[in-house]
């Protein structure tokens, strides 16, 4: 396995959606494109507001809420005070909502983050769970979606963050190609992951290297599967 495409430093894999700034994975193109589709046929324009993300990408999004550039949010979507929290509560509270640079399922380009673009806009979206459920803007999308993805992954996507597991937040907004994205997992080891946090520029890195094994098993590993 291409160790470049599992820490986000390559886009050898992937393809652009037309129309679009985004690339996703080529061998998921297809099963999106029937997705989306059918999605249109019963009123919902399916967009992506994420797909691949860089490594560099990702190490900006990181460092950025490590140092305080970038609000912290709890369980709630209320702002933490980041003066008060601990360098070791300030990587757990990033890791509920931002992957360790590498170790993004974002590099892989088999996972995207959407939106319904009839009711949001994309500068509109600040991906929370208040926006897909109840009266959110995306909550009969992701209705939709439920019935899709209940009958065991239709299209060959699921959400990996569909239930607290108290690792990464929920994120119905999340889907993921289940085909490829379980195989980049597999190769997804401890001492890859921890080998990347030692050879990057990442923030907090003792921190991370100090709970490197609790931080790979919780936020890593621990997903839902279809």
């Amino acid at each position: 396995m291409n160790i470049e495409i599992l820490t986000g430093k390559t886009t050898e894999h992937l393809v652009p959606l037309e129309g679009t700034k985004f690339l996703i994975h080529k061998q998921m193109l297809y099963d999106f494109l029937r997705l989306q589709k059918d999605a249109a046929a019963d009123g919902f324009d399916l967009k992506i507001i994420s797909a691949f993300r860089d490594f560099e990408r990702q190490l900006k999004i990181w460092n950025s809420k490590a140092s305080g550039e970038r609000q912290l949010l709890d369980d709630q979507e209320r702002p933490l005070p980041f003066d008060g929290l601990s360098s070791t509560e300030i990587v757990f509270a990033i890791s509920r909502w931002s992957a360790i640079p590498g170790s993004s399922r974002h590099h892989w380009g088999t996972d995207i983050d959407i939106y319904d673009g009839n009711t949001q806009t994309m500068e509109s979206v600040q991906l929370v769970p208040s926006e897909t459920i109840g009266n959110g803007p995306s909550a009969k999308l992701h209705e939709w979606l439920d019935a899709k993805i209940e009958n065991k992954g239709a299209y060959g996507f699921y959400r990996p963050y569909a239930t607290d597991r108290g690792g990464v937040a929920p994120e119905r907004w999340h889907l993921s190609y289940y085909s490829l994205s379980r195989r980049f997992m597999e190769n997804y080891t401890f001492s890859l992951f921890k080998k990347n946090i030692e050879e990057n520029d990442i923030l907090l890195k003792n921190v991370l290297l100090e709970h490197a094994h609790e931080l790979y098993q919780r936020f890593f590993l621990n997903i839902d599967l279809p």
